[in-house]
């Protein structure tokens, strides 16, 4: 999209919805517009083009998607904007339906146009294309290995397991549609929603505009990153073209050659880092799949080559994320043996304090993976276990291994190894069939336990999941009677294991300083049992109980001295504050 006598780039917002992979796709495309010369912006309403990047997960993240893009749509009417372009997962399930639901919205890209997108925008926006669903192939199918893909709860040598024959339907997935979402009446103003911070990944196929060896950043500006210039010393990055051939940028796109840091402000300290992409469990209530293909791990000189960057950025943490984290390396010549290698290298790279692993499958978390996690100082003893439910029955209708039994035992063994371990888990609550007593063995499990975070979601009907078409179907009501007796159950739990907390010294780093009103200064840190986006924090206050004084990106030991509620609040000495490394 390079500038003409006829055009300058126009400015771009990037309002990301969603997971953190999201968040990663949305840096990526920041990255490419940025190196077409664009202004990011951080407000859509300021915005010559907003781009949304869309979630699908479930129906509320569909009607939120919906909604920003109605909103988002409305600016061209009451603002600068000329331009509104779907991205995302939504875009690429669904492209048809959101284009004929809503006709504002200039183009719906999908995955395949991700690598090309800054002269989509130009050509949509100068009119010399008229297509508004742009660059949606089908899910790319990776490298998907013969026999059983991958195993069932591992558990400890000697111990057997009588999962083997868990079984899931297929057939005919019915058309994609909108599950009757609401496209609700246009007028609304301002974008709602996270705010536009954004990065987007996805394949760079033949048709990109993303020369391989051009230059990746602005002259002086240093938070474009790209892997052929980012590397770490001494690590020979391949050609993207050999990357090609290797099957590791496909159309459903784990990453471009550019990520952009911060858009219009300054980064924040933590950052996510996308490690794979793509899914090869066959969950019977998940559709991503169907959209993002087969699991693809990014090999390990990239990965630590762009940590490094992010580390020379002023990043401190790394979130590794992916749609499944603990696959990684079962695609690479090592396989999955590489992880704690990676973790080792991550841990090698200066500036970085804390590295963290999410969406961690009980059913492939190895005891070298945990015995790392667990033993490498700079890795969070945090363990984000993908459960979903306790109950045995109801864990094999959704097409999994495991039960509450088990899952213990796994806990079990973390807190084994590091007695000091912190774990999250998500649940669904009214999958088809479940019933009282499975509702019961899942609040034993909770009491039991003691999770240090959960997140309950009801049961979601998704189009081409096996799960949509189950007897048995909860009635909406009762799913949130149960949801609010498990939440209650859940936040009583929480509360006690933050108190455990409340006298401990814990090494925090502080995320942001926030100056809404100037006698209301609110210094936020976390520590390694808090994870950014999803978990609690910690108010840093000074030995005089005043809001702390410490700037963003600052990492220091600090005491705990209260609790509220899942919050901690922990009293920074001013000697300590003053000697931190920032």
């Amino acid at each position: 999209m390079a500038p003409t006598a006829a055009s300058t780039p126009p400015s771009v917002a990037i309002v990301t919805l969603g997971c953190g992979r999201n968040e990663v796709d949305s840096d990526q495309l920041g990255g490419l517009f940025h190196r077409e010369g664009c202004e990011l912006v951080d407000d859509p309403a300021s915005a010559e083009v907003v781009l949304v990047n869309t979630c699908t997960f479930i129906a509320p993240a569909k009607q939120e998607s919906i909604d920003t893009v109605l909103e988002a749509c409305q600016l061209k009417e009451d603002g600068v904007t000329r331009g509104v372009f779907v991205v995302g997962c939504m875009a690429q399930r669904y492209p048809r339906e959101l284009a004929e639901a809503i006709p504002e919205a200039d183009a719906i890209v999908g995955f395949d146009g991700y690598g090309r997108l800054p002269a989509i925008v130009s050509d949509v926006l100068e009119g010399r294309i008229s297509d508004r669903i742009i660059g949606v192939g089908a899910p790319h199918p990776g490298s998907r290995p013969s026999g059983r893909d991958l195993p069932l709860l591992l558990l400890p040598s000697g111990t057997t397991t009588d999962d083997a024959d868990t079984t899931t339907t297929s057939g005919e997935a019915p058309a994609a549609g909108l599950l009757g979402l609401e496209v609700r009446e246009r007028g609304a103003s301002g974008v709602t929603g996270p705010s536009a911070r954004g990065p987007a990944s996805a394949p760079v196929d033949e048709l990109t505009s993303v020369p391989v060896h051009e230059p990746t950043s602005v002259p002086g500006d240093e938070r474009t990153w790209s892997p052929v210039e980012g590397r770490s010393p001494g690590r020979a990055v391949p050609p993207l073209e050999v990357q090609d051939d290797l099957d590791r940028m496909p159309a459903s796109g784990p990453r471009f050659p550019v990520r952009r840091l911060g858009v219009a402000g300054p980064p924040r300290p933590w950052s996510y880092l996308k490690i794979a992409s793509g899914c090869d469990r066959v969950c019977t209530f998940c559709a991503i799949p169907s959209f993002r293909g087969r699991f693809r791990s990014r090999p390990l000189d990239e990965i630590v080559s762009e940590a490094v960057w992010l580390s020379e950025q002023g990043i401190r943490e790394l979130v590794l994320v992916s749609e499944n984290t603990t696959s990684w390396g079962k695609d690479l010549p090592a396989g999955r043996d590489l992880q704690p290698t990676l973790l080792r290298e991550l841990s090698d790279i200066d500036g970085l304090e804390r590295i963290r692993l999410m969406y961690l499958q009980p059913a492939e978390l190895t005891e070298p993976l945990l015995q790392a996690i667990a033993t490498e100082p700079k890795v969070a003893s945090y363990y984000d276990l993908s459960l979903q439910h306790v109950s045995g029955p109801v864990v094999r209708r959704m097409g999994r291994s495991g039960d509450g039994t088990r899952f213990a035992e796994l806990i079990a063994r973390a807190r084994d190894a590091d007695p000091d371990a912190v774990f999250r888990s998500n649940f669904i609550v009214g999958f088809p069939g479940e019933t009282d007593d499975d509702v019961r063995v899942l609040e034993d499990f909770l009491e039991e336990q003691r999770l240090d975070w959960v997140g309950f979601f009801p049961f979601s009907r998704e189009d081409g999941t096996p799960s949509d078409h189950l007897d048995g179907q909860v009635p909406d009501g009762l799913v949130r009677e149960r949801l609010a007796r498990v939440g209650e159950l859940q936040e009583r739990v929480a509360d006690a294991a933050t108190a455990r907390f409340v006298g401990r010294e814990l090494d925090v780093l502080v995320d942001e300083v926030v100056e809404d009103d100037p006698l209301e200064r609110v210094t936020l840190a976390r520590s390694y049992r808090e994870a950014p986006d999803t978990d609690g924090e910690v108010a840093l206050v000074g030995p005089d109980g005043a809001p702390a004084e410490v700037p963003a990106g600052r990492w220091l030991t600090v005491r705990a001295i209260d609790a509220v509620g899942v919050d901690l609040v922990a009293e920074v000495d001013a000697a300590t504050a003053g000697g931190a490394r920032g």
